[in-house]
C-alpha cells in the first residue's frame, strides 16, 4: 500500500516560505510525489512535519484583530 498523499485541497504557495499553505509541501516535494519511492515519500513527511510545527501563528500579523 502506498503512502498516502498530505495534499488537503488547498493549493497555495507561501509567498516567502515557498510551500504550500495546505499540505507544506515545496514545488519539487509536489512535483516528484506520485513517482517518489515510499521511503522517499517518509522523509516529505516529516520534513512536513517540521515545517507544520514551526509555523508562526503570527506570520501574518493577526495581531490586535481581535475584539477581546
Amino acid at each position: 500500500m502506498s503512502i498516502q498523499s498530505p495534499c488537503i485541497g488547498v493549493c497555495q504557495m507561501h509567498p516567502v516560505h515557498a510551500w504550500c499553505e495546505g499540505c507544506f509541501r515545496t514545488l519539487d516535494e509536489i512535483t516528484v510525489w506520485r513517482t517518489a519511492p515510499d521511503a522517499d515519500k517518509r522523509q516529505i513527511l516529516a520534513q512536513v512535519a517540521q515545517r507544520q510545527q514551526a509555523v508562526d501563528l503570527f506570520d501574518n500579523d493577526l495581531r490586535g484583530d481581535c475584539d477581546r
